[in-house]
């Protein structure tokens, strides 16, 4: 079999179970509709990193609900799982979209087979609090949801979890800093703790040793040229030859080929459709102004906005992962009721 052949069988393999349900289940049609809009000698390319990459940074619903398993033993809660999760609380809380209310009811059914025991959500008495969500990535969204808990509804004195599948280290070192704030000035005992399955590299400082694409150089492409003129001030690019703390890149030169080739798609998306708001960058969305977040998290739920536009932009770019946005999920949340 043709090694595009596999490799095409090796993506749907990781990301069949996406938004199952919700869309036609993806297949090799899918798939080479996407490819098929990156220039001819560098699709193969482009696929190969991409499998290679995906296979460590898609989490499946089998592998969620294993990661949230593993929660319930965790160490740091006691040997006694039954009694502390009858007195903790889950919080469902988040303002915008469906991941944490989606995430809770997930681990309140594992819970409940593990334990027979229920689990409080949103309650006002518990000592333990937990947010779930599958990932942190710049952190606001985290930050609003938990400063407004902490001013209106917390307790005096609370533990509070913030567990995630994923964790972005600068969005680790902003809600850290500005919580603190948030804390001290709400004149409470709130002590929170952080867990997640993996931490990704994200911050400027570290720009040589990241885990999300960040490009050593802009590419010799117009799109780009124009992109880039248009920034107030010019891109920090990556410096050596680090796959990255985790690394997730087969190797320097497939990490600059897919880098390199993810900024020409997203600043040909950019020019394409021009309605997208400013802060959706070639490389994901970032509300500081550069190429973009360049996260490769996906789950089985959604693809996040952080992600390269060349994964999720729809009409006319053809997305891999189509997305679902925040007004999409506050109709699923009205349809529920």
């Amino acid at each position: 079999m043709p090694e595009r052949q596999v490799l095409i069988a090796q993506l749907l393999a990781i990301m069949i179970d996406y938004k199952q349900g919700s869309i036609d289940e993806p297949d090799e049609a899918h798939v080479e509709r996407w490819l098929a809009q990156f220039d001819e000698d560098v699709q193969l390319d482009v696929l190969r990193e991409t499998v290679h990459v995906l296979e460590q940074t898609y989490f499946s619903k089998d592998k969620v609900e294993e990661i949230f398993s593993g929660l319930i033993y965790d160490e740091d809660f006691g040997d006694d799982a039954a009694g502390f999760w009858s007195e903790a609380c889950l919080l469902d809380i988040q303002q915008g979209g469906n991941s944490q209310s989606d995430l809770v009811r997930m681990f309140s059914r594992l819970v409940a087979e593990e334990l027979d025991e229920e689990v409080s959500v949103n309650s006002c008495n518990a000592t333990s609090y937990f947010y779930l969500d599958d990932a942190v990535f710049s952190g606001n969204r985290l930050l609003a949801d938990v400063t407004a808990w902490i001013n209106d509804s917390a307790p005096r004195s609370a533990e509070l979890y913030i567990v995630a599948i994923a964790m972005h280290s600068y969005g680790k070192f902003n809600v850290g800093r500005r919580l603190d704030q948030v804390i001290a000035e709400s004149g409470k005992n709130i002590r929170y703790h952080w867990k997640c399955v993996i931490e990704f590299e994200d911050r400027l400082r570290y720009n040589s040793d990241s885990d999300v694409l960040r490009p050593k150089s802009a590419p010799d492409n117009q799109d780009v040229t124009n992109y880039i003129s248009e920034m107030s001030r010019a891109p920090e690019y990556r410096v050596g030859n680090s796959r990255g703390g985790h690394a997730i890149f087969s190797s320097a030169v497939g990490r600059n080929l897919i880098e390199q080739q993810f900024l020409i798609a997203g600043a040909k998306i950019r020019r394409i459709c021009p309605n997208l708001p400013a802060r959706h960058r070639p490389l994901g969305y970032n509300s500081l102004e550069m190429l973009g977040f360049g996260s490769m998290f996906v789950t089985y739920r959604n693809c996040p906005n952080n992600a390269p536009l060349a994964l999720w932009v729809g009409d006319p770019w053809y997305p891999l992962f189509p997305r679902s946005t925040n007004a999409d999920a506050a109709v699923n949340r009205l349809l529920r009721w």
